[in-house]
């Protein structure tokens, strides 16, 4: 029987050291992995670069150094980075940004590349297992976006300006004189006057190749009311002290057959005008509109209507009619019609109206000139505007 114990006893013992002993130095698996972790950390981790594809909707992740290839979108996105500040210096851009690809589609084809923030990215406990750890998914930095200014709200009379604009360029690019017959017709401190006729000529300032300069030059000869018939007027910019020459005809008491040299806004010249003579011709009635139509676009909305099919002395012409039903400054009118000639592409006609005196009145006349027989280029000189041609009534002494 001791024989028999005695063993027993000894394998009893050698097994209760066993026990305690594991008891005591349990090996922890998780522990024993952490030296190769440690050994692995120390490697250059050479992490695959995020591309976008420039086709709609795709994404092209080059594959881990386990083969891990990721075809669930989900997950496609949680990849490793390549070192962030490499790529942003090798490529010149701020990080955070995207770099367009370029090139043509097919084989060519260029993909875009996102250039993720400097950031260092904690280690996660999910991601896309890559051999080296879990890496959290990358936060792309948006784009700033581009904020354009809103488009300017149509005025009814930007397509006026622009014709103005168009006619005024006509002018002063094809049109060097002309000659018309005049009817004006203007309220003068609340009275109306009577229509006023006369034949013109005109002048455009210029520069010929020689260098010589041509001076805005008018001649007026008056031809009603019978009043006023025989008078003649000549201005030259820049000559005769810039004064007026002015020649009564024969019969007029005291003042007839006779010269005399006005100044161009004395009270004499601007008696029974509303405007003083350089004010006068196609071309200032032309930048008067351009002022007039964009100072009053500045101040708010009118009423602007375009009609074709006007006639004015059997010449077919455009009209423009411009309405302020409001009276406030800066207006100066109620309603006004431009005559725009369909050939000459110039205006031909200017009649405006003041507001009614009772609402839903008809509105009175301000002020009315139109041009009929209209020549243009007919090849004026100094002598059309010299008080010497023998074709005019100037005395020859003053």
């Amino acid at each position: 029987m001791r024989r028999f114990c005695k063993p027993l006893l000894r394998f009893g013992l050698t097994a209760l050291f066993a026990i305690t002993a594991a008891s005591t130095f349990q090996i922890s698996p998780v522990a024993a992995q952490e030296p190769a972790e440690a050994e692995q950390s120390k490697k250059v981790i050479k992490e695959p670069v995020f591309r976008v594809s420039k086709l709609a909707g795709k994404s092209s992740i080059p594959g881990n150094s386990q083969g891990n290839d990721q075809e669930n979108s989900g997950q496609a996105d949680q990849i490793q980075w390549q070192n962030t500040e490499r790529i942003a210096n090798s490529n010149s851009l701020a990080p955070g940004t995207i770099s367009p690809g370029g090139g043509g589609g097919g084989k060519n084809l260029i993909p875009a590349r996102i250039v993720p923030a400097k950031s260092v990215m904690p280690r996660a406990a999910s991601g896309l297992a890559t051999g080296f750890g879990a890496v959290a998914s990358p936060v792309l930095t948006p784009a700033v976006a581009v904020v354009r200014p809103p488009k300017a709200t149509p005025h009814p009379l930007d397509q006026a300006v622009k014709m103005a604009h168009e006619s005024l360029t006509q002018m002063q690019s094809g049109v060097l004189d002309y000659t018309a017959i005049l009817a004006k017709r203007e309220a003068i401190d609340g009275v109306l006057g009577n229509p006023t006729y006369m034949k013109v000529k005109f002048r455009n300032p210029r520069q010929l190749a020689n260098g010589t300069v041509v001076p805005f030059s008018i001649y007026m000869k008056f031809l009603k009311p019978r009043a006023n018939a025989g008078r003649e007027v000549i201005w030259v910019d820049g000559q005769n002290k810039n004064n007026l020459l002015v020649h009564e005809p024969k019969g007029t008491p005291l003042v007839g057959n006779r010269t005399f040299s006005l100044a161009p806004t004395g009270f004499m010249a601007m008696k029974g005008q509303r405007y003083p003579i350089y004010k006068a011709g196609l071309e200032n009635l032309i930048t008067n509109l351009i002022e007039k139509a964009e100072r009053d676009r500045a101040a708010g909305p009118c009423i602007c209507e375009y009609r074709e099919g006007a006639d004015i002395n059997k010449r077919s012409c455009s009209c423009i009619e411009l309405v302020h039903p409001e009276r406030r400054a800066p207006y100066e009118f109620y309603k006004a019609q431009v005559f725009i000639d369909d050939e000459l592409n110039v205006p031909v006609r200017y009649v405006a109206y003041d507001w009614p005196l009772v609402p839903g009145g008809d509105p009175p006349l301000l002020e009315e000139y139109t041009y009929y027989n209209v020549n243009v280029n007919v090849g004026l000189t100094d002598l059309d505007f010299d008080t010497s041609n023998p074709a005019y009534s100037f005395p020859r002494r003053r």
